[in-house]
């Protein structure tokens, strides 16, 4: 039924995501959308999300190639009432031995459902804590050189990583912008080799 839904006229998702994860959850929310069940299918996966979270055997569990799919399915039905989509969605997994994917599955999901709200998330990732004004004029250097449009609220988070030594790397959607000092140190040692290989 997942993959009769799928051939049925496509929803548009609001962004585009990549990579197995992303395919899937793109499929996921396409056919959701068809059958107004955006929201039944968020809440379906937020609740298997916390289950995992809770319970990290049971990802094992559903990771593991030795488990046989009638066992996987069970597994699944007994993580609670889910929607139909939901329910052919996590039965196509197990056909196809995708479920170690779950989790990635699940955040692509909740970024396509934020661009659908109108929300970006960006990440900028930097060696020390960003003070509020460099992570607004981050923002605003996004939004007003155009490289974010269409979308209603752009929500910037910070992550510490002291190896980037300095600079930052902003990351939304599918964009990787690396301005870090360890990058740009790559790249001279890389140049550096090369030209003495010669």
């Amino acid at each position: 039924m997942f993959r009769q839904s799928l051939n049925v006229a496509k929803a548009q998702a609001p962004i585009a995501l990549f990579g197995i994860n992303g395919k899937y959850a793109t499929a996921l929310f396409q056919a959701a959308a068809k059958t107004n069940a955006l929201s039944a299918v968020e809440s379906d996966l937020n609740n298997i999300e916390q289950r995992l979270s809770k319970n990290a055997r049971l990802e094992e569990v559903l990771s593991s190639p030795l488990l046989n799919k009638a066992a996987k399915e069970q597994l699944i039905d007994s993580l609670g009432k889910k929607s139909d989509i939901t329910t052919h969605f996590f039965k196509t997994l197990v056909e196809n031995n995708r479920l170690n994917e779950t989790r990635a599955i699940i955040t692509a999901y909740k970024s396509l459902m934020e661009a659908e709200r109108g929300i970006v998330s960006v990440t900028v990732t930097s060696a020390n804590r960003l003070a509020g004004k460099d992570l607004k004029d981050v923002k605003d250097s996004l939004t007003k050189g155009g490289l974010i449009k269409n979308f209603k609220e752009v929500n910037v988070v910070n992550k510490v990583n002291p190896s980037i030594l300095g600079g930052m790397v902003v990351e939304f959607g599918d964009y990787t912008i690396d301005m870090s000092v360890s990058s740009r140190l790559a790249k001279l040692e890389k140049l550096l080799t090369d030209s003495i290989a010669v």
